[in-house]
């Protein structure tokens, strides 16, 4: 995992095993907040994230879950899946053309 910054740009990822609450909030923190989250990552097991107009990321401790659990999840049209695979088919339909 130390090295993981020499894969950057090769489309390979490296992924912790997080626990099911730890993958639930940092999902929650990329798909419920993407006003406010710019990014949201882990590292050793610990939540960060970076939000928009600051410098600095933050850690997510442990007393902020109940508060991003609690938010609502976002709409099936606005879900980031969705946006990623309709690029995807307008990429490969561009292509074939």
């Amino acid at each position: 995992m130390k090295r993981a910054k020499l894969l950057k740009g090769t489309g390979i990822f490296l992924n912790e095993d997080l626990t099911k609450t730890n993958a639930e909030v940092l999902a929650s923190l990329r798909l419920k907040e993407p006003t406010r989250i710019e990014k949201a990552w882990s590292y050793e097991g610990k939540l960060f994230a970076k939000y928009k107009g600051s410098e600095r990321h933050e850690q997510i401790h442990f007393d902020q879950y109940h508060t991003l659990l609690s938010k609502p999840w976002p709409s099936k049209d606005n879900t980031y899946a969705r946006k990623v695979s309709s690029s995807d088919r307008n990429l490969r339909s561009s292509a074939q053309n």
